[in-house]
């Protein structure tokens, strides 16, 4: 019989009901907790519902999956994210957004490269510079800075339609940002160094004027975090880059 009264989204309760026995110390750091099957059955709800709450404690930082061993509590000296997912629709818009902007920012950074102007390149350059400069842990600031550089490669096409675009759907890449900078603040200077050299990567691709070489930098730059999207989801991950 479930244990689960409340009214609501069941893997909402069901992550709320797990987040308490973490917070009080009834799973403790570095300990395993039940198994899915054991889950299902204490609180009578489905499998579906089970890998959605964990997914969302994985992406929250407080508990973590260790490959043919179980879920465990995430250890207490692991810096978590303090960042709320409380639905895996959040999870699979994040990766429908980035989907997209991959879609159209291939076209967008390969006509960049094609058209850019000594002006167009100067704000990339100085987008990319605010970015590899920047000195804060606030992660909205970061994936603002971050949004910047990603515009300013659009108004570089010369084709108005590519930043209105952009712009159009800001919150909701602004939200894949987010989640992005916060998931990685447990190894962040070493997130910081690798996402600068991709940026660095695109923008010399653009600045060589090579349209091959910027949507190769591109993809190379998005498509890790849209597998990582996907591996949490269990749908395929990909491995093409389009040239």
């Amino acid at each position: 019989m479930s244990i689960i009264t409340q009214r609501g989204n069941l893997a909402e309760i069901v992550v709320a009901k797990l987040s308490e026995r973490i917070d009080s110390g009834l799973y403790a750091p570095g300990e395993k907790i039940p198994s899915s099957a054991q889950l299902c059955e204490e609180f009578g709800v489905s499998r579906t519902v089970i890998r959605e709450a964990l997914t969302s404690l994985k992406v929250g930082g407080r508990v973590m999956a260790r490959q043919g061993a179980g879920v465990y509590v995430t250890e207490k000296d692991a810096k978590t994210l303090n960042f709320e997912i409380g639905r895996i629709e959040d999870i699979r818009s994040a990766m429908q957004i980035l989907e997209l902007r991959l879609g159209v920012e291939m076209q967008s950074v390969a006509l960049a490269a094609a058209r850019r102007t000594p002006e167009a390149l100067a704000e990339i350059a100085r987008a990319y510079d605010r970015l590899e400069t920047l000195a804060t842990d606030d992660a909205e600031i970061e994936a603002r800075a971050d949004f910047e550089f990603h515009l300013a490669i659009a108004r570089a096409t010369r084709n108005p339609h590519f930043p209105n675009f952009l712009e159009a759907v800001m919150e909701r890449i602004n939200f894949d940002l987010l989640l992005k900078h916060r998931q990685s603040a447990r190894n962040y200077g070493s997130y910081l160094k690798k996402i600068n050299k991709e940026h660095a990567a695109i923008l010399a691709a653009i600045t060589q004027g090579d349209p091959k070489a910027a949507k190769s930098a591109l993809a190379t730059h998005l498509e890790e975090s849209l597998n990582r999207y996907r591996s949490l989801l269990d749908e395929p991950v990909s491995s093409e880059t389009e040239a």
